[in-house]
């Protein structure tokens, strides 16, 4: 074999690898155009991808045929690298006539795939990366802002005693003895009310309740409650986490808390600990010598987030494996209430250890016992999550 024709060889090896990538996906493109630019939705799926097969390898067979007829030789070779042309010219042109729509159509090849394959799949990962990398370089997307969103230190519903003026401090009674702050609380659940004696614990992550105080509630406390181990002034402990209606402290009133069942958290002076979940609701004033604490609620303007007393009752978990493909990430996170209380209106999110934080879709509700599914897709800084590590976590829920 000459020179000249080993090179010939070699060229036409390379025009037909290059189109066993570039027609496939134009085809995919052309699909995910067609879908885009529909105006009339009751085009089915099947006649979109008539379409896109006519104008992606039907036209350019067309024209081969009409230029070589029944020339074998010359036929075959025109379809090594007009197909192949043709596509990327038709690439070409959508960049300049209709950017806008391209760009669209790429961005959307991960949901196309995914609604084909499955959300999780490596195919529809794979193809969002490849979309969003090239929608990225054809129109760079803006700088992120910062979003004005409330997070997981938001406050907690807050409702005031009658009478009393939204910004006014409320004072709270306690008994300071020894190095003990006791002051009288409200509970209120399914089974009735109980006014008890708490203990003001800062090292309590939540507050918690006696067994029997449970019971009396009416609290149901399953066996598979999720449970937590969090820190008390005695030390850790771990225990069941349950659903409390209502808290009553000094004329205000906590709706929706996250409570331990903890029967090592109460003594003979004390039903149990005023947690942080509850105190970190206000600013709080102690005045040591007149037993007075002053609490201020903290404002807050509609329904308030309650991701922090809801994160400990549900679990989040990727579903398959997270996987980083051109440094983007299209993972679907998997949210188990296991809760006895409905959450609504679920936004989870993934901690990257760089400080860099990703949002998923909103579940509208995810009943007890049950899962909803969040779509992550954006842009990482890193190509393998292994070396940069995550982890999951919730920006806003509501009971």
């Amino acid at each position: 074999m000459t020179a000249s024709a080993a090179l010939s060889s070699l060229g036409a090896f390379a025009l037909v690898l290059a189109s066993m990538f570039v027609v496939p996906f134009a085809l995919w493109c052309n699909f995910s155009l067609a879908r885009t630019a529909q105006l009339d939705a009751r085009v089915s799926a099947p006649w979109l991808w008539i379409l896109a097969f006519v104008v992606t390898l039907g036209l350019p067979v067309a024209l081969s045929v009409w230029k070589y007829g029944t020339d074998g030789r010359r036929l075959s070779a025109a379809m090594m690298w007009l197909p192949l042309l043709w596509n990327l010219g038709a690439i070409l042109l959508c960049t300049q006539v209709i950017p806008g729509l391209l760009v669209q159509s790429l961005r959307a090849q991960g949901d196309l795939a995914g609604t084909r394959f499955g959300d999780s799949h490596k195919v529809a990962r794979i193809l969002s990366a490849v979309g969003n990398g090239l929608a990225d370089r054809l129109a760079p997307p803006a700088a992120p802002r910062a979003a004005a969103r409330a997070s997981e230190s938001a406050p907690t519903p807050v409702t005031l005693a009658p009478g009393a003026a939204p910004n006014t401090a409320i004072a709270v009674p306690f008994s300071a003895a020894g190095n003990a702050i006791l002051m009288n609380v409200q509970l209120e659940g399914p089974g009735g009310r109980l006014d008890l004696p708490y203990l003001f614990d800062t090292g309590a992550s939540f507050t918690t309740v006696h067994t029997e105080t449970a019971a009396k509630l009416g609290l149901k406390v399953p066996a598979d409650a999720p449970t937590l181990q969090f820190n008390t002034a005695s030390g850790p402990r771990e225990s069941r986490m349950v659903y409390l209606p209502v808290l009553r402290l000094g004329g205000i009133e906590l709706n929706g808390l996250l409570v331990s069942v903890c029967d090592g958290c109460a003594n003979d002076r004390s039903q149990g600990l005023l947690g942080l979940n509850v105190m970190r609701e206000f600013l709080v004033e102690m005045d040591y010598q007149a037993e007075r604490m002053k609490l201020l609620p903290r404002p807050h303007d509609g329904r308030a987030n309650r991701a922090y007393d809801i994160y400990p009752a549900v679990q989040i978990e990727v579903e398959g494996s997270p996987e980083i493909w051109l440094g983007r990430i299209r993972w679907i996170l998997l949210v188990k209430n296991r809760s006895t209380v409905a959450i609504e209106n679920v936004l989870p999110e993934v901690h990257f250890s760089d400080g860099q934080r990703m949002a998923g879709a909103r579940i509208a509700r995810i009943e007890p016992g049950g899962s909803g599914r969040s779509l992550v897709e954006g842009k990482t800084v890193a190509e393998d999550h292994e070396k940069l590590g995550f982890t999951l976590a919730l920006a806003e829920a509501y009971w």
